[in-house]
């Protein structure tokens, strides 16, 4: 069983599998949602690198990737 720790402003998050740009590795990508409705990316294991996005952004990014559009 794998034990997560979550931070104190997070109410859930999603973990999905990738590879890194620039090496290929494998990488985990770790996409927090926020209380006050922002997330918060970050590739899992890569320090303290990661993006927070207001939700009307990260709806964007959600929109663009099922390929609906975003204007």
């Amino acid at each position: 069983m794998d034990i997560v720790m979550q931070r104190e402003n997070e109410r859930r998050r999603v973990v999905v599998d990738g590879r890194r740009i620039d090496d290929r590795s494998r990488c985990e990508l770790v996409v927090v949602s926020e209380v006050g409705g922002t997330w918060a990316l970050y590739p899992h294991g890569v320090g303290k690198l990661g993006v927070r996005l207001p939700q009307d952004e990260a709806i964007r990014i959600a929109r663009a990737i099922l390929g609906e559009d975003t204007r």
